[in-house]
This record gives C-alpha cells, structure tokens and sequence, in this order.
C-alpha cells in the first residue's frame, strides 16, 4: 500500500527499501506521513464536494436568478450565459459527489481546478470591470441564509481558498488518475494494490 500511494512499481519497492538502507524508522515516519496525507486529501474532498453541491443546489433552485445574474455582467454572451446556467449547477452537483464518495479523485480534482479556475477568472473580470461589490450569485438561492449577499470580492477570496483544496486533493491523494476506489472503503492491506 505504502509503495502504491508514492506510484511505484513492483520492480522500484526495492530500489526505495535499499536506498532507505532498510532503515525501520525511516520507513515507519513516511508511513505515518502517508496517512496524514491520505486524511487530509478526505477532508479536503469532502469540504470541497459540500460547497459544490451547496452551490450546485443553491443554483438549480433559484436558476432564473442565476441567469440573470450573469447575464447582466456583461462577461458572458447571452446564448454562453444560458448554457452556463443551466450546465455549471449540474457540474459542481457531480463533482461535488464524486468528491465526497472519493471516487476518481485525481480527475475529479483537475475538473475542480479548471472550474474554480474559470470561476477566478469571471470573479476578476467583475473586479476589474467595477462591480466587485455586486452580489456574486455563487450559492444561487442559499445567499439568502448570510446577513446580506456575497459580494464577488469575496467569493474571489473563497475561490482560491476552493483552488487550494482542490490542489491539495490533486497533488496529495492516494491513487492514480482514473482511480475508483472510494474512500469510506479503506486504503487496504499493506500488500494490496488499491
């Protein structure tokens, strides 16, 4: 398990054990460091999964105001700004649950950098363009539940905070990219393949 969670090979397990020098305590501290980083990639997985499906929600339910919050930016095109409002709510719903579940983290946490990437990207244009303190419309109808609406400078700040977690999922969870396995089923025995 620990040699599958680094990515090696069967023919690099003892390349890795001779380079340690078959040192016991250096192989149990990288051990310990591989479980923190695997619960660590879970929690950031859940985190992020939850403010997805929050908005993804948030924005099926109040879908006309969500069209026409995007629509009166300006940044969109009319026909961009209408397939964004009725595709974006059902993206973050499904990454979102596959963020939660654990199941193809890697790919699931790259489409979440390019959407939070492209969402950066939208925030800053709304910034740059003076409407920075415009209501942001990211939770759809859930922006009611805050003492007033998120503005876009915040939901600027809140996206690189929702950039970093699904960095950390990227470059710490266990597993390769198309891996399935979900997480609530166990990292498996030390000499399985997971």
């Amino acid at each position: 398990m620990f040699y599958d969670m680094l990515g090696l090979c069967d023919a690099s397990r003892v390349t890795i054990t001779q380079l340690l020098g078959g040192n016991a305590a250096v192989i149990k501290a990288l051990k310990k460091n591989m479980r923190y980083r695997y619960w660590i990639t879970v929690v950031a997985g859940i985190v992020l999964g939850l403010v997805f499906i929050i908005s993804g929600v948030g924005k099926l339910l109040g879908q006309s105001a969500f069209l026409l919050s995007i629509s009166s930016s300006g940044a969109l095109s009319p026909a961009f700004a209408n397939i964004t409002a009725t595709w974006l709510p059902w993206v973050e719903l499904i990454l979102g649950v596959f963020l939660i579940v654990g199941v193809l983290n890697h790919l699931t946490a790259l489409f979440s950098v390019v959407l939070v990437g492209a969402l950066i990207f939208y925030n800053s244009w709304m910034i740059s363009h003076g409407l920075g303190y415009e209501p942001c419309a990211c939770l759809g109808a859930f922006e009611k539940l805050f003492q007033g609406r998120l503005s876009t400078i915040t939901a600027l700040y809140v996206d690189i905070g929702l950039l970093a977690l699904a960095l950390v999922i990227y470059f710490t969870g266990p597993g390769k990219l198309l891996n399935i396995r979900p997480w609530f089923l166990g990292r498996g025995k030390a000499g399985s393949s997971s």
